[in-house]
């Protein structure tokens, strides 16, 4: 009776032996696609800031065109809206934005702003009314008035457009360049 029992049992766990070992190896071979799929991902940053406007994304090689309008935004607002007070902090925020090939002119061009600033106790705004993105060569161009000030009176309002370009470089948006065209003048 013993003899038939330990055989039953023997078989029946062999049996379970036999399951595990198919289901480890279903189990094995479904871990090799998974693992390819794992490193030929295309990985995708979101981005949450505190306000969101618009969704945006950001891919290893590219962003998306709502994040390139409204970072360009964010800089452009940073570059041509400035008092004497507020231009050291904003050079200090644009120029960590910037690509290490303008850092130096850019710096310079600053640098010459915030004096003039200083000397004339000038501040200038800027009121954008159209922004355009070209996402395949990452420029972002700002259309607006912008509005200078001395001794906090208004001396003169200009259209201007300004062309803001970007490189992609290391999951960062970097700026590279920075042109500027008069549309026209209107003066207070």
């Amino acid at each position: 009776m013993n003899r038939k029992f330990a055989e039953q049992s023997l078989q029946y766990m062999r049996f379970q032996r036999n399951i595990f070992a198919a289901l480890a190896l279903f189990l094995a071979i479904a871990m090799i696609p998974l693992c390819g799929f794992l490193f030929l991902k295309r990985e995708r940053i979101i981005i949450a800031p505190p306000v969101i406007e618009k969704s945006f994304w950001v891919d290893r090689s590219k962003v998306s065109p709502t994040y390139l309008e409204q970072y360009g935004y964010f800089l452009g607002q940073l570059l041509l809206g400035k008092s004497a007070h507020s231009a050291p902090a904003q050079r200090s925020l644009l120029l960590r934005h910037t690509s290490a090939q303008f850092v130096g002119a850019l710096k310079q061009k600053l640098l010459e702003e915030e004096e003039m600033l200083k000397k004339q106790n000038a501040s200038y705004t800027f009121f954008p009314t159209a922004v355009h993105v070209n996402p395949t060569t990452n420029e972002v161009k700002l259309e607006g008035d912008r509005v200078f000030y001395v001794s906090g009176k208004q001396v003169s309002s200009d259209k201007e457009s300004y062309i803001l370009k970007f490189v992609f470089s290391g999951s960062r948006l970097l700026l590279t360049e920075v042109t500027a065209s008069a549309k026209g003048n209107h003066h207070a």
